[in-house]
């Protein structure tokens, strides 16, 4: 040995004479592509099927569909934060228990095979990606590729047909919610006209108390006269159509018995409108109720999506199909592996032989 070894080791030199050995370069590199090829070979990589589905959404209906609020307990305040949660409510939406059995169910009426299957497990296999509205890539990953294929193709027939009885259930719900609206503003409107009425009723009888004391004959003041005018003119309005109210008011200067003549018929007039306007109160609370009962029952059947929500398939979209880590591939891998080896052993060589 030399007094000053590393004048003689080259790094260039020692790179010339590796790649003068390339049979054993190559022999690294086909080593780790058998390695590679006999690992898939035992543990066989799984299969993916992708498949499209089309979503769309009307945003501008987040007012409307008041049951969204009460199903989240929640308010949303712009159009952005309501079509996010649609969306993302309609990706639990599809993978939860109901939607599982029912594909799992449709699966195993066609294959065997997933009769040992359960539901968490194809839930795994499964998985929708979404950005938006829009077109939805539902995918499927199983051990071959018939059954990756007939797994996301019944996923997604389950989807489109499932959610199309939801959102039918969401219109529904956004039915009852007009009939509910429409209700309440005719109890409240049936509510006016009996307040108004009692008060003008209670005129009326007040305006024949001042004429108790006064005899018959008597003409009862210009100033009566015009007060009582003013109950008649509401009278007419609240009781439109009715003969009692509009006609037979008595003129000017009449004697106190023609005053009497129209305000009794009319006081009782007004008391049975009452009496059938607060049983017409009743029917509408009573209908409010049911149809309330009609709206809480259905809640949860909407499942929180929205009513103008639409889900089809895709027109002229076929499934795709491919193996996850595909023989060719993983061959490259093996041999870029058996090279990095190979890479690794020979810096160790050339580092130690640089030392010695």
């Amino acid at each position: 040995m030399t007094d000053d070894p590393m004048k003689e080791w080259v790094l260039r030199d020692e790179i010339l004479a590796a790649t003068h050995r390339w049979p054993i370069i190559v022999l690294f590199a086909m080593a780790g592509a058998l390695l590679a090829l006999a690992a898939v070979y035992l543990w066989p990589s799984a299969y993916r099927a992708n498949t499209v589905i089309s979503v769309e959404l009307n945003p501008y209906r987040v007012l409307d569909d008041q049951y969204l609020t009460a199903f989240t307990k929640a308010e949303f305040r712009n159009v952005d934060d309501y079509k996010h949660w649609q969306m993302l409510q309609l990706s639990i939406v599809v993978k939860s228990d109901i939607y599982m059995t029912e594909t799992l169910d449709r699966l195993r009426e066609i294959d065997p095979y997933w009769d040992s299957v359960d539901i968490q497990e194809l839930r795994q296999m499964l998985s929708a990606d979404w950005r938006n509205a829009g077109l939805w890539l539902l995918s499927a990953e199983v051990d071959t590729e018939s059954r990756a294929v007939d797994a996301v193709e019944t996923w997604r027939d389950v989807i489109i047909n499932l959610t199309e009885e939801t959102i039918a259930n969401s219109q529904s719900l956004f039915e009852l919610e007009l009939a509910l609206r429409s209700l309440n503003d005719q109890l409240v409107e049936n509510q006016l006209q009996i307040t108004l009425l009692m008060e003008t009723s209670e005129t009326l009888v007040g305006l024949r108390g001042q004429l108790q004391p006064l005899d018959e004959n008597a003409v009862p003041s210009e100033e009566y006269h015009q007060e009582l005018l003013m109950a008649h003119k509401q009278m007419t309005q609240l009781l439109p159509g009715e003969y009692e109210a509009s006609s037979n008011f008595p003129e000017a200067n009449s004697t106190v018995d023609k005053y009497f003549e129209w305000i009794d018929p009319t006081i009782l007039l007004a008391e049975n409108h009452i009496l059938s306007l607060q049983l017409k109160d009743e029917i509408i609370k009573q209908e409010i109720k049911d149809v309330t009962a009609l709206w809480e029952a259905g809640l949860q059947g909407g499942q929180g999506l929205s009513a103008t929500l639409n889900i089809e398939n895709r027109q002229n979209s076929e499934t795709e199909v491919r193996q996850i880590r595909p023989y060719g591939l993983t061959a490259i891998i093996g041999s870029l592996v058996g090279l990095l080896l190979w890479v690794g052993l020979f810096i160790l060589q050339i580092t130690r032989k640089g030392y010695q």
